[in-house]
């Protein structure tokens, strides 16, 4: 019997030595909570949204776009600009403010994943960038506010509910208001 119990705390012993006891489980869990991190990340990636016609561009490049990510077009006419609204199956919907002449002046956006600004704002993400790292550094959420020259940005959000607008004022048609980009 002595044998028997000498053999079992043995095996025991051996078991937490070759790393199958409560560290290895920890280990194990670790390694699953940063397998299923770096899954959710992929996701959140591969959801944004992939392609607009870009700030400054021309109308053309918006059935382009529709098309590459699969999405839904609408348009919506006024009397200065046209509205092309465009949804992704992510849910994330982009509105185009293009002029009567056929240029995109002012893009907005809502959903639950920002789109990619490089591609919203084309030859302008440059100035966004400079205008981002010359920004104090700030800790926590906070609402973006860009006042460039030729170029505002108004951006913010959080998980799962991104918001945002970016025009250029000096392409804006007459008669038309900030406050009409949402």
């Amino acid at each position: 019997m002595k044998i028997l119990t000498f053999t079992v705390h043995r095996a025991a012993d051996s078991r937490v030595n070759s790393g199958m006891g409560p560290r290895f489980k920890l280990r194990r869990e670790a390694k699953v909570k940063a397998l299923r991190l770096a899954c959710t990340l992929a996701a959140a990636l591969a959801l944004s949204v992939p392609a607009m016609a870009s700030l400054g561009g021309k109308v053309s490049s918006v059935d382009q776009d529709r098309a590459q990510m699969n999405a839904s077009a609408t348009v919506t006419q006024t009397a200065n600009y046209d509205v092309h609204e465009i949804k992704s199956p992510a849910g994330t919907v982009v509105d185009e403010y293009v002029s009567l002449e056929g240029n995109v002046f002012a893009v907005a956006w809502h959903g639950p994943f920002p789109p990619q600004m490089q591609q919203i704002l084309g030859s302008y993400y440059q100035q966004y960038t400079a205008a981002m790292a010359a920004q104090p550094q700030h800790y926590g959420r906070r609402p973006v506010n860009i006042q460039a020259p030729g170029l505002t940005i108004e951006m913010g959000g959080h998980m799962r509910d991104y918001f945002g607008r970016a025009y250029i004022p000096d392409m804006m048609p007459s008669g038309v208001k900030e406050d009409e980009i949402k």
